[in-house]
């Protein structure tokens, strides 16, 4: 007897591609021995009627979807019936398997989640701290090495490689504030010395510039009389000319 999977490998639907995948799945996982037979086959078209002629379809389905199985010549059911029989832990019976056949079936219910989806969804868990919550054990234990130790003797090394920080502690800053109040008068005396002095350059700086001013003036009020003196002088001569003239005519 011999277990027959009637699939499709070039359909259209994903759901279909994935019943497919979970089946074969489902019945390499129980170490059940099964052939494919692919419908769309051009050499397969006998295997294709036969299915449809013998299968149920379902629901709104005119012919069976598949995967559609079957132990020889009788019709075992779809991917539903093997889904329902692998959780209740009935495939022996589902399949029609002799006494012998069963007890080459393991035991359990198999995951119908395909690796890639499987990591998939692993990579979705949320993290906590770093690690994911996911519950579901690794498939691979990795033994046992000296990594950690490796690890945190690098942390300690990076941490000794770190150039201390310099603190500065209460005494030190009471100390500093100590010199900082004893130079404060000599600092203050010496802007005072700074701005008398200023002071002094900026009088220095008035008389020069009144003195200035006082000598242009007198410059100029000396300028003014010598004008008016010589204005006297050219009036004087003009006067004494017209005597000279009027004493002839007399």
């Amino acid at each position: 007897m011999v277990i027959k999977v009637y699939v499709s490998t070039i359909s259209f639907s994903q759901e279909v591609k994935k019943n497919q995948q979970r089946a074969l799945m489902i019945l390499e996982s129980k170490n059940i021995p099964f052939v494919t037979i692919d419908i769309t086959d051009p050499g397969q078209e006998d295997s294709k009627d036969y299915m449809n002629e013998n299968a149920r379809p379902k629901g709104n389905n005119k012919v069976p979807m598949t995967p559609q199985i079957f132990n020889d010549a009788d019709y075992c059911g779809d991917f539903d019936d093997l889904d329902m029989a692998n959780e209740c832990d009935t495939l022996g019976d589902f399949l029609k398997l002799t006494d012998e056949q069963k007890k080459d079936i393991k035991i359990g219910i198999t995951s119908l989640v395909p690796d890639d989806e499987k990591a998939k969804h692993q990579d979705s868990q949320p993290l906590t701290n770093g690690v994911s919550t996911s519950r579901e054990a690794s498939q691979e234990k990795r033994p046992p090495s000296d990594e950690p130790k490796e690890t945190e003797e690098k942390t300690l090394e990076e941490v000794n490689e770190v150039p201390p920080v310099s603190v500065i502690t209460p005494a030190e800053t009471a100390i500093e504030d100590e010199e900082q109040t004893r130079d404060l008068p000599d600092q203050l005396e010496s802007k005072d010395v700074d701005g008398e002095v200023e002071k002094e350059h900026e009088e220095v700086n008035e008389d020069e510039v009144t003195k200035e001013q006082v000598e242009a003036a007198a410059e100029e009020e000396k300028g003014v009389e010598e004008e008016g003196e010589v204005e006297e002088e050219e009036e004087g001569g003009e006067e004494e000319e017209d005597k000279g003239v009027q004493e002839p005519s007399a």
